[in-house]
């Protein structure tokens, strides 16, 4: 890891894995993958309408922020949104149901895969960089309002370029918001390499006199200790920068084929230290592999039961387009 305006010995990695909470967390990631797996599939049979963007390869992220999210805490992000969502508390049927725009959706099917929202998740965004500015805003609303609370704003490298980002970062720095940015370093901007577009790719160097760290593997005890530490330093100081370098194993969207940008070896290495099967790995120190797989057949078919249950769910009535909506 690395540090900007940070000292390592300010941050304590207290929290160790258990028996309980590495299988929590495994059930999890093992949930939205085959949620995204699915997805991808309706999606390219014509069921899912509109875009549709999946977290292959990042779940490590969202089951980390999952293990530290305060219940009145906000989050907002991107339009590769379906794991915050999932980690804020929306079932698998709601998700399920808003991408095939059935009645039983978050959202009552008008959202899509791109719009996700509850009381929690302020939702993924189809304009690039756009969730910053918004995020900044849930922050100031939380100070504004005497809340023990904070809010973490997801972006990507590609938005990372964005003018309303670096405007958010100047007024949540002058006014010292609770806010926790997290810059999720994929290292692809659509179908672009960061090195064609980004001149500085130190993300989490650019927040003005905002601290920084910088995250490079997967490991889901490490993350979950930095963003505990990040979200204290948010509610005690202010704003914080967090650069994670992840990696997509899908494509850009699902629409997105990425031969063309990306080379088979590239797509093998990273395949090998993919999140999921790492953290496979190490839920093995804690069970053995006939409860591994156990708990496999557990999480396939609960999965199983909501996809059921979507299906038997009506689409919503054309009145339903006038409600939830503001005047």
């Amino acid at each position: 890891m690395e540090y900007h305006l940070i000292e390592e010995n300010d941050i304590k990695f207290d929290f160790k894995l258990d028996k309980k909470s590495a299988l929590e967390i495994y059930k999890n990631m093992l949930s939205l993958r085959i949620l995204e797996e699915y997805a991808e599939a309706k999606y390219k049979i014509g069921s899912v309408r509109g875009f549709c963007h999946l977290v292959i390869g990042q779940e490590n992220i969202y089951m980390s922020l999952q293990k530290i999210l305060n219940k009145n805490d906000k989050v907002i992000g991107s339009y590769r949104c379906h794991g915050l969502a999932y980690v804020c508390g929306i079932s698998v049927e709601g998700i399920i149901g808003e991408l095939l725009g059935k009645e039983i959706g978050i959202c009552k099917g008008k959202g899509g895969s791109m719009h996700l929202y509850n009381k929690q998740f302020y939702g993924g965004h189809g304009i690039v960089g756009a969730q910053v500015a918004l995020g900044t805003g849930l922050a100031y609303a939380l100070q504004y309002k005497k809340m023990d609370n904070v809010a973490f704003v997801f972006y990507g490298d590609g938005a990372a370029n964005q003018g309303q980002v670096w405007e958010s970062f100047n007024m949540a720095s002058l006014w010292k918001l609770p806010v926790v940015y997290i810059c999720e370093n994929n290292k692809y901007g659509m179908w672009t390499p960061e090195n064609v577009v980004t001149s500085y790719t130190e993300y989490y160097k650019r927040g003005y006199d905002i601290p920084g760290i910088r995250i490079r593997d997967t490991d889901i005890c490490k993350l979950i200790n930095v963003l505990k530490y990040a979200r204290k330093h948010a509610l005690d100081k202010g704003p914080i920068i967090l650069q994670i370098d992840t990696y997509r194993t899908c494509g850009h969207s699902c629409a997105d084929v990425d031969d063309f940008y990306r080379s088979k070896e590239e797509k093998e290495e990273r395949m090998n230290n993919d999140c999921l099967n790492k953290f496979k790995e190490i839920l093995g120190e804690y069970v053995n592999n006939e409860e591994i797989a156990d708990v496999d057949h557990e999480v396939i078919k609960n999965f199983e039961k909501c996809v059921e249950k979507v299906a038997f769910s009506e689409e919503p009535c054309e009145s339903e387009l006038y409600k939830d909506v503001l005047n």
